[in-house]
């Protein structure tokens, strides 16, 4: 019960601050555009205190193209990575750095928890992709543009961080599912 009360005032609360942003600086803005993205990975971030957003175990295996991660480190993980740990947007996901101690019990929670977070910015991602299909049909070709942009930064480059850091943690500590 408290997980459909937490998640209906989370949509609630983005929705009105989504809805007065788009009347105050416009819903063709830079500042929407990046509102938009933001504004829902907040809301899903704080709901994750409550419930997990979780998908199929088959969505998170690594394919065999992931596994040295030469093709996310192609696209630039490694400094998305080093904005993410060392940068005040750490603060996010203060748990997902290796544990203290490395027990295999401790190391299946931390891929645990970088699926998660994998999981809700995948989601997140896809849901986006609606609102800048909508940005380009009503011919907002800036916002639909820097929608994506922040999509991408903000979502994307989380989900490719989190499939590169499990595929790093299975290789370095031989464990049979990342």
């Amino acid at each position: 019960m408290r997980a459909i009360f937490a998640t209906a005032a989370a949509v609630v609360v983005s929705l009105a601050v989504l809805v007065w942003t788009a009347g105050a600086l416009g819903a063709a803005s830079a500042w929407f555009a990046f509102l938009v993205v933001w504004v829902p990975m907040v809301a899903v971030g704080l709901l994750s205190r409550v419930a997990q957003l979780r998908l199929p175990e088959r969505y998170h295996a690594l394919r065999p193209f992931e596994r040295d991660g030469r093709v996310y480190e192609r696209v630039g993980v490694r400094l998305a990575k080093s904005v993410l740990r060392r940068g005040p947007l750490a603060v996010f996901n203060p748990k997902l750095h290796l544990p203290a101690e490395r027990t295999p019990a401790e190391l299946s929670r931390l891929a645990q928890r970088m699926r998660d977070a994998e999981a809700s910015h995948a989601v997140l991602f896809v849901a986006e992709l609606a609102v800048v299909g909508h940005a380009l049909a009503r011919g907002w070709w800036t916002a639909a543009a820097l929608t994506l942009l922040f999509d991408v930064l903000m979502n994307l480059y989380p989900v490719m961080l989190q499939r590169y850091n499990r595929a790093g943690l299975a290789d370095r500590f031989q464990l049979a599912t990342a």
